[in-house]
């Protein structure tokens, strides 16, 4: 069993890698993917949001093929849809052809995260999902984003920019291979290996028994907020940030990136067990979103302040930022366990339309001080407005949680041994 597990944890992180590399890998050669195809700062921008919108589009999909078929054949076969997109995105050339296999890429790496969390919840005890979940995530950040950060802009200095994203094509397949062999979908006993095969309705009557929980909502609009500013800031907006305001070459970027990417390595670690430590889970995202907020706000509100400090706040907010994995974790503790597979994917669903709002709403912002009058100062400006809006977007969401319902881990830990008791099995 505990071989299996280890079996499985390696294989969901090798896709998760892949999944977080393909998500973050376009902002450090930017410059040479605009430079090359003739983008405009707006339509590199709506370009590398595609990615997020085709996540989002296959979210309810995922669920309902996780509670069918499970994560294991439905992660198998969408990465190798996303390798062949990623292929399609490495010969691509002009806007349409590269939003186009971005979307498609989106959609093949759509379940790889939420399967993640599905098989988490049935190989490990509830009150330990987001410390397992927060290391599957960790480890995969670390090795996918920080591929994507200078070893990305020195593998794209040898080949160039193209053929890297051919080779994440090639590493994409061996993964879908890794997964089909490796993973299984829940431990031997379980319910899931009985559960009664359902219809159509019943899957979409799902969703609507979890859109009645009380207080989800709350969980659901938070989730348009963390993971979305965390990934346009590393993935879209980071790279040209350095680029305009400070003339960073590709590996200053990738070095400086890196750093952030570090960073939000470290907080899943923290939020991984704070939630048991404070007992508490609400409160530890409202901590997370005030942290955030600030340091956004700070980064706004300096004119153009020294590399050095730039470099260590988006240090720190990569760790105040990765909150999101303890509201995932709140989530989870909403909804029963037959209907895991939609409840992950409804959050990850809300998830990704915020990324794909933030990133094409950034792209127009952007693009209307691109279109200026050539002001030298109109780039710092433009990101100064952008940081600005982060901090406001995450403290009015961070006010409106506190009216969210609280699961403690205490409580869940206590539910499950009075399950357990024998006591309560012979009744």
């Amino acid at each position: 069993m505990k071989s299996r597990a280890l079996a499985i944890f390696a294989a969901i992180s090798a896709a998760l890698t892949m999944s977080q590399f393909m998500r973050a890998a376009v902002s450090v050669v930017a410059p040479d993917i605009i430079a090359e195809t003739q983008l405009s700062v707006e339509t590199y921008g709506t370009m590398a949001g595609g990615f997020f919108l085709g996540v989002a589009v296959a979210q309810i999909p995922s669920g309902m093929l996780f509670d069918r078929y499970g994560p294991r054949i439905t992660i198998a076969v969408m990465l190798v849809l996303a390798a062949l997109a990623t292929f399609a995105f490495a010969a691509a050339d002009g806007y349409t052809a590269l939003f186009a296999s971005r979307f498609v890429t989106g959609i093949g790496f759509a379940s790889t995260l939420m399967g993640a969390l599905v098989v988490t919840s049935r190989w490990f005890p509830p009150e330990r999902f987001s410390q397992i979940a927060g290391l599957f995530i960790a480890v995969s950040g670390a090795i996918g984003m920080m591929s994507a950060t200078t070893p990305m802009a020195l593998l794209s200095g040898i080949v160039g920019w193209r053929q890297s994203f051919a080779i994440a094509g090639g590493c994409t397949l061996v993964t879908a291979v890794l997964v089909l062999w490796a993973v299984r979908d829940a431990p031997p006993g379980h319910a899931w290996h009985s559960r009664a095969p359902e219809h159509l309705g019943s899957f979409f009557k799902g969703y609507g028994t979890l859109l009645r929980l009380p207080r989800l909502g709350y969980v659901m609009l938070m989730a348009g907020v963390g993971y979305p500013l965390m990934i346009t800031l590393i993935g879209v907006w980071g790279g040209p940030y350095l680029h305009d305001v400070y003339g960073l070459g590709p590996v200053a970027r990738g070095h400086v990136l890196s750093i952030m990417v570090a960073g939000s390595v470290t907080g899943l670690l923290v939020y991984g067990p704070l939630d048991r430590w404070l007992d508490s889970r609400k409160f530890v995202v409202i901590g997370g979103t005030l942290i955030s907020a600030s340091l956004l706000a700070t980064l706004a509100l300096m004119a153009h302040p020294p590399l050095i400090l730039v470099t260590v706040l988006l240090a720190l907010y990569g760790i105040a930022g990765s909150y999101y994995i303890t509201n995932i974790t709140l989530g989870r503790a909403h909804y029963p366990d037959h209907l895991i597979g939609r409840g992950v994917t409804l959050i990850n669903l809300c998830t990704f339309i915020g990324v794909a709002v933030v990133q094409f709403s950034t792209a127009y912002l952007m693009g209307f001080f691109a279109m200026g009058e050539g002001n030298a100062a109109a780039p710092v400006l433009a990101y100064r407005i952008l940081f600005g809006a982060f901090a406001a977007y995450t403290l009015i969401i961070g006010l409106l949680y506190t009216r969210a319902h609280d699961i403690k881990p205490s409580a869940e830990r206590a539910r499950r041994q009075k399950a357990e008791s024998p006591d309560s099995r012979t009744k």
